[in-house]
């Protein structure tokens, strides 16, 4: 049976570089050995000379490694921006940003299409024929994340997974998008924030099987929790995320090589140790 790795994404940004190394030898001490390489360090290691070596130093001395990747998101880096000096940067800087993915030892790197907007298929398209052949080069999967809105669902993600069929393209599933998007027994429409109202102009379509759709392209997945109507990023537990059936199902899927703890760890108060403990729980479920 193939194995699957846990990595550990913890929200490093706000955290002094004087107390990273005591974080990371937490987690090895919490019998933690893979971290997400997060966009803030990304953009450290982009822009910041000798952030490189640094991160080397504090990875060897705990004794943790790096497995996944989370690429740049948001304006300016996601793959439907439509301004076309930023997206040529856009591109270089995804592609640079999977060679030192590679370089860390990274098996995917996860980037975000971007919010729906009608014809926003044609810069996604254009953007992942560029993009594939260089995580190809680089010996990374590039993953396309689900969302909230139209572009983002399983319907929407599985026009781009089939049109480019490579062993170096495949999906993050967040089930926490998932799970607000998932249908349950009581569940209220009018309890959804004006903004995720708003994406889907007051007709959101919920998708009951997530991971059945999207199965055979799954490479790695988002785990975090919600009370099924916001992106809470809550501990697995804590919401209504049906973690007994879908970490399963999740490890079923024929390409996954990953779960990911994408926990908010320091906007719930969240210890490295609680982190540990819930997660190794959770990679016990058959």
């Amino acid at each position: 049976m193939k194995e699957i790795q846990l990595t550990h994404f913890y929200p490093w940004k706000p955290v002094p570089d004087l107390m990273v190394p005591l974080i990371m030898q937490e987690f090895a001490d919490n019998g933690a050995k893979n971290l997400v390489l997060i966009e803030a360090w990304m953009e450290r290691l982009i822009n910041e000379p000798g952030f490189c070596g640094k991160l080397k130093g504090w990875l060897r001395a705990s004794g943790m490694n790096i497995f996944e990747c989370h690429g740049a998101w948001g304006l300016g880096y996601d793959l439907n921006i439509t301004e076309l000096p930023r997206r040529k940067g856009m591109i270089e800087d995804h592609k640079l940003s999977m060679e030192y993915a590679a370089f860390f030892g990274c098996k995917t790197y996860t980037v975000h299409i971007g919010p729906y907007y009608e014809g926003m298929e044609k810069p996604v398209f254009e953007a992942l024929e560029q993009l594939i052949p260089a995580a190809e080069k680089a010996g990374i999967i590039l993953a396309i994340e689900n969302g909230f809105d139209p572009g983002n669902s399983p319907d929407a993600l599985l026009q781009y997974l089939k049109k480019f069929p490579s062993n170096y393209f495949g999906c993050c599933l967040d089930t926490g998008h998932a799970n607000v998007m998932r249908p349950a027994p009581g569940k209220k429409m009018e309890l959804y924030g004006a903004s995720y109202r708003n994406l889907w102009n007051n007709d959101m379509r919920h998708e009951p099987d997530p991971i059945g759709k999207l199965a055979d392209y799954l490479v790695t997945a988002h785990v975090h929790d919600n009370d099924g109507y916001s992106d809470a990023h809550m501990l697995p537990g804590m919401g209504t995320l049906p973690s007994e059936k879908w970490i399963p199902a999740l490890k079923k899927c024929p390409r996954l090589v990953s779960l990911q703890n994408e926990t908010g760890a320091l906007g719930h108060r969240i210890s490295v140790r609680k982190l540990c403990e819930t997660f190794d729980k959770l990679m016990k479920l058959q």
